[in-house]
């Protein structure tokens, strides 16, 4: 399966939000103020972030292409 630049580009652009937000409340909830630690913890929840957005990207048919289907 592959997937239209449509997709790509929305989903790029969705992912892009959801690690500006997760970064914004990580950096904003002042769990630590030693950047090393901020960055380690941004890591670790974008992580499960990227995760979960894949599986739930995985269940969205809008612009997915069958094998050997042109754009």
């Amino acid at each position: 399966m592959g997937e239209t630049r449509a997709r790509s580009v929305v989903k790029t652009i969705v992912w892009r939000l959801i690690a500006i937000a997760n970064s914004f409340i990580i950096l904003s909830s002042g769990l630590t103020t030693d950047a090393f630690m901020n960055a380690i913890c941004m890591n670790i929840t974008g992580f499960f972030c990227y995760y979960l957005y894949e599986r739930l990207c995985a269940r969205i048919p809008y612009g997915v292409m069958k094998e050997g289907a042109k754009e």
